[in-house]
């Protein structure tokens, strides 16, 4: 059977946290989750938008992680 879900968790350089989840919901549709932290735990961004339209669950995760990365290397933090 295939794997109806996804997870990714990443502590990056700047000691900033990334959590993907992409999940195929019962009716078939995608649900996307995306989560940036900062080194002490507080929220930068938890969003639950959906991926961009046309894509498949294993390439939504891949964006999702594209965009959670980009978002959290951006981040200055002491």
């Amino acid at each position: 059977m295939t794997e109806r879900h996804l997870n990714y968790s990443e502590t990056l350089s700047n000691g900033c946290q990334i959590k993907v989840r992409s999940e195929i919901l019962r009716d078939g549709s995608l649900k996307m989750f995306i989560g940036i932290y900062k080194p002490d735990g507080s929220v930068i961004v938890e969003d639950n938008d959906l991926a961009p339209d046309g894509l498949d669950m294993e390439d939504a995760f891949e964006w999702g992680i594209d965009r959670a990365q980009k978002i959290g290397n951006g981040q200055k933090v002491q």
